[in-house]
């Protein structure tokens, strides 16, 4: 064998190797929308961790929805999850479906899901988190 196409063998094994791992395990962790309160704007959102073997009770507010480059729209109606639907984040795209990212800093949960003109960002402020096992 070449020198050259064992270079490339030792550089493109292991991430295609963990690519190919990856791709068929199932979801460490998910966001399951529980509730959604019109009247004081209150979400209610389930997150779970199976690594951690952790649930989380996170009760948030919209601040503001966006699609793609057009305006956004602020405020505690903006947002539209879906009420006892399930978010599993897919950021590398390893598993069917589209891009799906979630993640939390300090008191704000973003969510950003598609591409392009399909792009939505989401953004949350957290009223309360709530262990519920560990």
């Amino acid at each position: 064998m070449k020198n050259y196409m064992k270079r490339a063998l030792i550089i493109f094994l292991p991430p295609l190797f963990q690519l190919a791992c990856t791709a068929n395990q199932e979801p460490v962790e998910f966001y399951q929308i529980i509730s959604h309160e019109a009247s004081s704007g209150e979400w209610v959102i389930i997150r779970e961790n199976k690594q951690e073997h952790s649930r989380v009770k996170i009760t948030a507010v919209c601040d503001f929805y966006k699609l793609a480059n057009h305006e956004s729209v602020v405020g505690p109606d903006s947002c539209n999850l879906i009420v006892g639907q399930n978010l599993v984040p897919n950021r590398l795209q390893t598993r069917p479906g589209e891009f799906l990212d979630i993640w939390q800093s300090g008191d704000k949960l973003f969510i950003t899901k598609g591409k392009g003109a399909d792009r939505i960002h989401q953004q949350f402020s957290i009223r309360s988190a709530k262990v519920l096992s560990q």
